[in-house]
């Protein structure tokens, strides 16, 4: 029994590490660091509407998104919740937290679905970038990457039109569907109401702005949201190759 235990543990943690080398945080860190911090990061699921932390609760941990969507939000003193931003599969969130003097998340997270997150613990991190140099110049890379990122998402904002802002989300966020060679299919919350804030469209043009994307190879079934010719999309949103995610 302790034998199955020991092996069933063993692929947990390589498909944890697998997923974390993958995450934009983590690429180019070395496989034995990503071992070890798997080792220490554990998945977790969450059901839709669940808060995975509070406004002011200790920032124990920072997280990667296996499945699902959570959004980030503040109440205002009227009672009105603000939506700070939404993350999606593959993407991390917290890690500002993570690094703040307070040590204290500055928002609520809520899964818009049921999620699964890797819960990836401070503890070994920090210690981790005192024992290393190594680590910490990679961390502050990969933060600086990130910033870029948020640059490139703020250009897309004012530059691009609302179709061509959903192109390029469904672009980052779309994963090949595995029945079918050569189609991409991305499967959003049903409230796209959540996704439109992220975009800055409002959510009445969501759809209207999602139908001018057809003749360009987007295609609605249903919830999911089919890309039958990625090139195509991708040069229609001026995205560089860069920016493509899948």
């Amino acid at each position: 029994m302790k034998t199955v235990t020991f092996l069933r543990d063993t692929v947990m943690t390589v498909n944890i590490a697998e997923i974390i080398k993958k995450t934009p945080l983590f690429q180019g860190i070395p496989l034995n660091t990503v071992e070890s911090l798997a080792q220490r990061s554990q998945k977790k699921t969450f059901a839709k509407g669940r808060n995975i932390f509070a406004l002011g609760d200790k920032a124990d941990a920072f997280f990667i998104i296996l499945s699902g969507w959570v959004k980030l939000y503040r109440v205002s003193k009227d009672g009105e919740e603000m939506i700070i931003h939404v993350f999606g599969p593959g993407e991390s969130f917290a890690e500002a937290a993570v690094f703040s003097d307070t040590k204290e998340y500055p928002v609520n997270a809520q899964a818009l679905e049921e999620t699964v997150l890797i819960e990836v613990p401070r503890s070994f991190f920090i210690r981790k970038i005192e024992e290393d140099s190594r680590f910490a110049l990679r961390m502050l890379g990969a933060i600086a990457a990130r910033q870029h990122y948020l640059v490139q998402q703020l250009e897309q904002v004012t530059t691009r039109t609302a179709p061509q802002r959903i192109g390029a989300f469904l672009l980052r966020f779309c994963q090949k569907r595995k029945q079918e060679q050569g189609v991409w299919v991305v499967d959003l919350p049903y409230d796209k109401s959540v996704i439109s804030t992220r975009m800055n469209i409002k959510p009445e043009t969501f759809s209207r702005a999602l139908a001018k994307l057809e003749p360009y190879g987007v295609h609605v079934n249903n919830k999911d949201i089919i890309i039958s010719d990625i090139q195509l999309l991708a040069e229609y949103c001026d995205l560089s190759v860069h920016e493509k995610h899948c």
